[in-house]
C-alpha cells in the first residue's frame, strides 16, 4: 500500500521568477491571474515544510498562506492530476461581445426573411404606395429608410465585436430600441410578419438587456 504524504498549498505574493523554480522541485507551481504564485504538492514531513518556507524567506518573497489539504488517492499519482480529478472545471463564460454580435446576426436573418416573404403578398406594391401617401414620404425615401435600418443591423454585427466597452454598451442599447420602434412602426397584420417581428423583438430585448447589464470586467 502506498504511503500517503501530506499535501500542502503555499501561496506567495507576486509571480515567481522562472530562474527560481528549480528551488521547489517536486511541487506544482501555478502563476495565478491575481498576480500571486501557488506552490502545491506532497511534503514529506514538518522538517521538509520548514525547509520550503525557509527558501521562500531566503528569496525575499512575501508568504501569504500555508494550507494543508486532504490527501488524495495515491502518493505516486502526480499532485496536479489528482487536484484536477477532484476539482470541477468551471464553465467558460460566453464573451458579451460575441453574444451581442450573435444576436444581431439572428435579427438580421429574420429581417431578410420578413422582406423576402413580403414579396409574395398580393398587392404589396399598392401597400407601399398607401404607406407613402399616409406618411408623406416618397417610395424611394421609404425604400432608403428600410435599407438604412438593414445596414444598421448588419453594422452592429461587427461593431459589437470591435467597439470599446463604454460606447459598445450604449450603441447596442440605443440601436436596439430604434430598430424595435422601426419593426413595429411598419407593422403589418400578416401572421408571418407578426411571428418574425416577435422573434426579432425578443432578440433585440435580449441585446438591450445584456448590454445594460454588461460590466467592464469583460472589456
Amino acid at each position: 500500500m502506498d504511503t500517503l504524504l501530506p499535501l500542502y498549498e503555499i501561496r506567495i505574493a507576486g509571480h515567481l521568477s522562472p530562474q527560481w523554480m528549480d528551488w521547489f522541485e517536486g511541487l506544482t507551481i501555478t502563476l495565478d491571474e491575481d498576480g500571486n504564485t501557488l506552490l502545491s504538492g506532497p511534503v514529506a514531513d514538518q522538517a521538509a515544510l520548514h525547509g520550503l518556507l525557509k527558501k521562500v524567506r531566503d528569496l525575499g518573497l512575501s508568504l501569504l498562506s500555508v494550507n494543508r489539504v486532504p490527501p488524495l488517492e495515491s502518493a505516486n499519482q502526480p499532485y496536479k492530476e489528482k487536484r484536477m480529478n477532484t476539482t470541477a472545471t468551471p464553465a467558460k463564460k460566453i464573451d458579451t461581445k460575441v453574444l451581442l454580435s450573435t444576436l444581431w446576426i439572428v435579427v438580421m436573418i429574420n429581417m431578410l426573411k420578413a422582406d423576402i416573404l413580403s414579396l409574395f403578398i398580393p398587392g404589396a406594391a399598392e401597400e407601399v404606395a398607401r404607406t407613402s401617401a399616409s406618411t408623406g414620404a416618397s417610395i424611394p425615401q421609404l425604400m432608403l429608410g428600410g435599407a438604412i435600418m438593414g445596414q444598421l443591423a448588419i453594422a452592429m454585427i461587427i461593431l459589437s465585436r470591435v467597439l470599446k466597452y463604454g460606447i459598445n454598451r450604449w450603441v447596442n442599447i440605443v440601436v436596439g430600441v430604434v430598430i424595435i420602434a422601426y419593426i413595429w412602426g411598419g407593422m403589418a397584420s400578416y401572421p408571418h410578419y407578426i411571428f418574425i417581428a416577435s422573434v426579432e423583438t425578443l432578440c433585440l430585448l435580449l441585446i438591450v438587456w445584456f448590454a445594460w447589464m454588461w460590466r467592464n470586467v469583460e472589456a
